[in-house]
């Protein structure tokens, strides 16, 4: 039998999906074969003379031109990664990433909550200056008002120029050239640090780090991932980063658990796991990060990760009731601006004496008394620093950038609970997904921001191809067993060893 038209182009569309959501070439034939009645080998040759682009025909770029491209897209990610602000107002991420607007814009379609990204993020940054204008609004700072606005539409364009790289590069890849910008933005600013680890170096390195261990195949990936995981772990205790310690034990249990998982046969195609799996992965992280922060409660109050980090640790339970109060009282403050200012303040916008009273008032329930210079000279030093993405969302763009913030987050656990129900979920996705949710809520905007639409970046999915409607079925090749049309894929977790 003839193949049915157009069954080439779209059997090659679904390895390049395979690929970007972080499976090896040979497990993205396998697995795509099995299921179309074609056999791997087959399918890994008609990759092997495409374009790897997923489509076969040379009607698209050539070797050379797609290797030329591959080198902007590198070049283009280390500067979104180095986040270099000229004059403290503009981002050149931002100019790079309009000035190619014409290019990566039709990426945005093929990812599902990319365009309402970037419009909310358009109707943050109008609604905020109409709070500068409104007649009673607080005084503003320019130069903050301008800092923030270009900076906050500069990050949006980058997830597109993030996805369109997507197009042509693996995740990994991806995060080795915007890993190496950061690297070589941090490395200046190292010696001065009063902890490089956690200010400086722990975002590169573990980009860099996760991108190469998932690169090695098989089984063997497998463990150098998990390793990786362990050393990430322990530099982060010794070096006082208790949340990125708990970041990288949470990890490691989810990639622990799509591997116990990757006997399973699973009937169903990628990215479209049934409910079931998909709340029984819900519960499965919430369950784990609760046990994980208690017990990472009982060994910092118990003195096992040392005396500095115990006497820290008991310090914030007596003042606060908790960590994670103790640790992050902002929240308190914040929530006693937004009741007596509901409307937020604006980009820019100058606290007035009235408002710091009114934080102060939240503030004290956690234990945070008068005489703070963190209040005086952070948080309400000539602009609001709520010290959460959310909160200076609300402070600088009101409910819209509300909504934009939660949206980020929507997509991002939407992104994680369908890869890792699927088993497809790679531990680099993994990691920055959970921190971004972690900078979210008690993380800077201007400082996490970047972090957190990185982490959408690679973990947004692009809509699978729909079915081919042809009368004809796809035929089987040579070699083809009689039974693999039905037999489902052995799946691994792809994303974790590959």
């Amino acid at each position: 039998m003839s193949r049915a038209p157009g069954a080439h182009d779209h059997l090659l569309r679904q390895v390049r999906a395979e690929l970007d959501g972080g499976a090896t070439t040979r497990q993205a034939c396998r697995h795509v074969g099995t299921l179309a009645g074609v056999h791997p080998t087959t399918l890994l040759a008609w990759w092997r003379a495409s374009d790897r682009s997923g489509t076969p025909q040379r009607t698209g770029p050539t070797p050379r031109e797609l290797l030329a491209l591959r080198l902007v897209a590198l070049a283009g990610l280390a500067v979104l990664g180095a986040d270099v602000t000229l004059g403290n107002v503009l981002p050149t991420a931002g100019v790079l990433a309009a000035g190619l607007l014409p290019v990566w814009a039709g990426s945005l379609a093929r990812f599902p909550g990319a365009r309402a990204v970037l419009v909310l993020a358009l109707a943050s940054v109008a609604a905020g200056l109409l709070l500068v204008a409104l007649p009673d609004a607080h005084a503003v700072e320019l130069r903050f008002t301008v800092a923030t606005c270009t900076r906050t539409l500069a990050l949006v364009l980058g997830l597109g120029f993030v996805l369109w790289c997507r197009g042509f590069l693996r995740v990994e890849t991806v995060a080795l050239g915007y890993g190496a910008g950061v690297l070589l933005a941090a490395l200046p600013h190292v010696p001065g640090s009063p902890n490089a680890w956690k200010y400086q170096l722990a975002l590169p390195v573990t980009l860099l780090v996760l991108a190469v261990a998932q690169r090695v195949p098989g089984p063997t990936g497998s463990v150098v991932v998990l390793l990786a995981l362990v050393g990430l772990g322990a530099v982060s205790v010794v070096r006082d980063y208790r949340s990125f310690f708990g970041f990288t034990a949470l990890t490691a249990v989810v990639v622990g658990w799509q591997l116990v998982r990757a006997g399973r046969r699973v009937r169903r195609r990628p990215g479209r796991a049934p409910v079931a799996p998909w709340l029984a992965t819900g519960a499965l992280l919430a369950l784990a990060g609760a046990a994980l922060y208690r017990g990472a409660e009982q060994l910092l109050l118990s003195g096992v990760l040392g005396r500095e980090l115990q006497l820290r640790s008991e310090a914030q339970v007596r003042a606060a009731g908790s960590l994670l109060a103790g640790g992050r009282p902002e929240w308190a403050g914040t929530l006693r601006l937004m009741q007596d200012t509901p409307a937020g303040f604006g980009p820019g916008a100058v606290p007035s004496p009235h408002d710091v009273v009114v934080a102060r008032e939240g503030l004290a329930t956690v234990g945070l008394g008068p005489d703070n210079g963190y209040v005086d000279n952070y948080m309400f030093g000539g602009q609001f620093r709520l010290h959460s993405t959310v909160a200076d969302a609300w402070s600088n763009f009101g409910w819209v950038g509300v909504a934009f913030a939660l949206l980020l987050g929507l997509l991002i656990v939407h992104a994680l609970l369908t890869r890792v129900a699927a088993g497809t979920a790679s531990a680099l996705v993994v990691l920055l997904g959970l921190r971004a949710l972690w900078d979210l809520a008690v993380g800077p905007m201007y400082s996490n921001l970047p972090e957190v639409v990185l982490a959408l970046a690679l973990a947004l999915q692009a809509r699978p191809d729909p079915p081919l409607r042809s009368s004809g079925r796809l035929s089987r090749t040579a070699g083809t067993t009689s039974g693999a049309r039905s037999a489902a894929p052995q799946r691994t977790p792809t994303g974790v060893a590959g």
